[in-house]
């Protein structure tokens, strides 16, 4: 017990500090075990915060294996100056020979020369037609040059698909006309009507000079519209653009430049690169998983001292059934655990990728180690494992929502002690203090007494 000093005796007592010294010594055990109570529950739940954090990580890593991080296919091109290959996730293995044969072109077409974009053409309705679409453009007197047929083209509201241009050349100035959209689809039309509707007839001058249709083209045809075409492994396959995304299911193939004469080999597969990093993230992950749950349930025998987490079910339960999953085989493939893929554990429980026999491992069997790693495989599996740990009502929620209910509890032991503490503070003072009053009355009466008995007869007094 907390020992107890005083001031002095009768009304020279320290009330206050002997009351102070008291309470104090009384709550010191309570007040201990509550703030190490606290302490403990509070170092808790950061460990699993901590803990949660680390795991989502790896969680992230193994789902990468799962939807395809370790599976990534990729296309190339042995001559990419004539076509270039991509692959998705949708595609599968496999060699394609290709030629291009025709690039795609966009239609566009030339008037005859005039002497000047001022010059006059003539007033009409122009009625032009495009990929589908269609619109019409009024040529008033305001607008009948060829610089206003070029603006009034341009402006007009119902325009989705062609650019008109002037161009200057060396026998005078034309008027262009080009589909916005390559393909044969999109070829552009041209008929002219006057402002009643009716054909106006041609006659190579005037508006209806650039007339254009299947049996009236007074325009020129500068270049043809016209889709492009490639041959995969000898079938032919056309599109309005230069990307043929639907010849082959996850390949998308762009022709650059025609050249039927030459075949491009492309090759879909997988990316080395890609499913080795995917791999080595998944390794460096699982071992900072690994490191941390050591670091939070071990006892340290110098110091004497118990991590956050030491003895937790939680992050002891995880470590066994991540370790247990980790070693196990799936599939059926030449491949069925983690060690003959190149990725061992080490003493310590971490993880470690020996590249060259991972990579020979997917050269050999890639469709095998897509599955070994992949929904089905251990990808998918860690990820469901982490996922009934890190979910809303999972187990580190669960255990940190009852590592908050005892810190709230204990803040309610907290206020009750020092509710019983402020009782018992006021109880002593005034016990005290009552004892104070006592003893200087007790003082003072014996002072008086002395006084009266030195005054009774017979009494004497020592002279000095």
């Amino acid at each position: 017990m907390t020992s107890i000093t005083s001031a002095g005796i009768g009304s020279g007592l320290d009330v206050s500090s002997l009351v102070s010294q008291l309470v104090a010594s009384e709550r010191a055990a309570t007040d201990t075990r509550l703030q190490g109570a606290q302490s403990k529950a509070q170092a808790q739940i950061s460990a699993l915060g901590i803990f949660r954090s680390v795991l989502a990580d790896f969680q992230t890593a193994a789902q990468a294996l799962r939807d395809g991080g370790a599976a990534t296919l990729t296309a190339t091109s042995s001559d990419t100056d004539l076509l270039t290959a991509t692959a998705s996730k949708t595609a599968s293995a496999g060699s394609y020979n290709v030629q291009v044969t025709q690039l795609a072109q966009a239609h566009k077409l030339a008037s005859a020369a005039y002497a000047s974009s001022s010059t006059a053409v003539g007033t009409g309705i122009l009625h032009i037609s495009t990929g589908g679409n269609s619109f019409d453009v009024a040529i008033g007197d305001s607008a009948n040059t060829l610089a206003g047929i070029r603006d009034a083209i341009n402006n007009a509201s119902g325009n989705k698909g062609v650019r008109a241009s002037l161009l200057n050349t060396s026998d005078g100035v034309r008027l262009t006309l080009t589909s916005t959209q390559t393909g044969a689809a999109n070829a552009i039309g041209i008929s002219v009507t006057d402002s009643s509707g009716a054909a106006i007839s041609p006659a190579g001058s005037g508006l209806d000079a650039l007339a254009y249709t299947s049996g009236d083209q007074q325009l020129t045809q500068v270049t043809a519209a016209q889709d492009a075409q490639i041959k995969i492994d000898g079938y032919s396959f056309n599109s309005a653009t230069n990307t043929f995304s639907d010849a082959i299911e996850g390949v998308s193939f762009t022709a650059v430049k025609a050249d039927a004469s030459t075949t491009v080999a492309v090759n879909v597969g997988l990316d080395e690169n890609a499913v080795k990093t995917a791999a080595q993230t998944f390794v460096t992950k699982f071992n900072i998983l690994n490191a941390t749950i050591a670091t939070y349930t071990r006892y340290d025998t110098t110091t004497k001292t118990a991590a956050a987490l030491l003895g937790d079910p939680v992050a002891l339960g995880l470590s066994q059934q991540m370790r247990s999953a980790l070693t196990s085989a799936m599939g059926s493939g030449s491949v069925q655990t983690l060690s003959q893929l190149g990725i061992t554990t080490g003493t310590d429980g971490s993880l470690s990728l020996d590249g060259s026999k991972f990579l020979a491992a997917v050269k050999n069997d890639p469709t095998g180690i897509a599955d070994l790693l992949g929904k089905d495989g251990f990808g998918g599996k860690i990820s469901d494992l982490a996922d009934s740990y890190l979910d809303s009502d999972g187990r580190i929620a669960a255990e940190t929502d009852g590592a908050n209910a005892q810190l709230k509890d204990i803040s309610k032991q907290q206020d009750a002690l020092n509710t019983r503490m402020a009782a018992v503070q006021a109880r002593y003072l005034a016990q005290f203090t009552a004892l104070d009053t006592l003893v200087a009355q007790m003082k003072n009466t014996g002072t008086y007494l002395t006084q009266q008995l030195a005054n009774l007869p017979g009494s004497t007094s020592k002279s000095s």
